[in-house]
């Protein structure tokens, strides 16, 4: 017999059965699930529901930079303890020259259990004397450095490279003194990489790190994107400035990051952003804007804490410094506590 005739007894006999089985259900049930897995073998991806995405504080390590830690470490556990939480993620900055990783990496690191993210200020260089081998030799440092560190080191060079006020910001036509063109930036971003790689620095991974501006005189990240391959992590830098006297207007972590986050993420299909910088002024002080009762950080603390957008966010590192703002995780109290208890959680 055929296998062609042996198809409707096979179905006759799984129609019984399956007719066997529902009869000791409850009225209703069989046609229920019968719909149900019909609906779901055409592909009807629409009658799947998506299970919601997890607060941003249960899906995240949070990390910071503190103000002079480089200098004085204790800067940080002092931090640490104010919030209630180890930081699982240390950040700061080096410059062109400084070479990398060294004793400061290892000390924070602590024995590779808190990951280390370094900002590297390229400038005052321009693109296109890396990828000419101009700077090999300080290269050739680094990579040096890099072997006989033991723990992996998260590196973002040229950090915010898309922001006007970077004399490395990346033009059309090349014209910032420290900057190049968008093809020179891609150009010298892979051939940092490689060059790097191709000398056993292969503990270093690679954060692109544009700021989460999106105005105008902002260079595009499509424009830059230097490829997924020498891309590890997607970085994103923004702060809530709060209103000025004649610019700017008091924004969540939702409105800062959601659109800089689409364009990122669609260049890569799978990396994990980090937001490598995030803080908020303190309206109810005069520090540099104006004072507003209309709003307050701690509730700000708390909707980002408990945002559910952006799935892909991963690290979340806060900007603990009295600089422009009072970007400080104790600016005031409710501030602190909204930081506290969100992290408690």
């Amino acid at each position: 017999m055929s296998s062609r005739s042996r198809r409707p007894s096979l179905a006759v006999a799984l129609a019984v059965v399956l007719a066997f089985l529902t009869s000791f259900l409850p009225a209703g049930t069989a046609s229920a699930g019968l719909a149900s897995t019909g609906g779901a073998s055409h592909g009807n991806a629409s009658a799947v529901a998506r299970p919601a995405a997890r607060p941003l504080v249960d899906r995240v390590e949070f990390g910071a930079f503190v103000e002079g830690m480089q200098d004085d470490p204790s800067r940080l556990r002092a931090f640490e303890s104010k919030i209630g939480q180890r930081a699982r993620i240390a950040s700061y900055y080096y410059g062109y020259g400084d070479v990398f990783p060294a004793a400061p990496e290892r000390l924070f690191a602590d024995g590779g259990r808190r990951k280390v993210l370094v900002s590297w200020d390229m400038g005052p260089t321009r693109f296109a004397e890396w990828s000419s081998g101009q700077h090999d030799s300080y290269l050739d440092q680094i990579a040096a450095a890099a072997s006989t560190y033991p723990h992996t080191l998260y590196v973002r060079p040229w950090p915010e490279m898309n922001g006007d006020w970077q004399t490395f910001q990346p033009t059309a036509d090349g014209a910032q003194p420290h900057g190049g063109t968008y093809r020179e930036f891609t150009q010298a971003w892979r051939y940092v990489v490689t060059y790097l790689q191709s000398r056993g620095a292969d503990n270093l991974r690679w954060v692109f790190n544009p700021t989460a501006d999106t105005y105008a005189e902002t260079t595009r990240v499509r424009a830059i994107w230097p490829g997924a391959a020498y891309v590890d992590v997607l970085g994103l830098d923004g702060f809530n400035w709060g209103k000025d006297s004649s610019w700017g207007r008091w924004r969540s972590f939702r409105q800062i990051f959601q659109r800089q986050y689409r364009k990122l993420t669609a260049l890569h299909p799978r990396a994990p952003v980090w937001i490598c910088e995030v803080s908020s002024k303190e309206p109810r002080v005069n520090d540099g804007a104006p004072t507003s009762r209309a709003h307050d950080k701690a509730s700000w603390v708390q909707a980002m804490l408990a945002n559910r957008s952006m799935p892909r966010i991963k690290a979340l590192i806060w900007f603990n410094a009295d600089k422009e703002r009072d970007w400080r995780v104790d600016s005031s109290r409710d501030a602190l506590r909204a930081v506290r208890r969100g992290l408690a959680r």
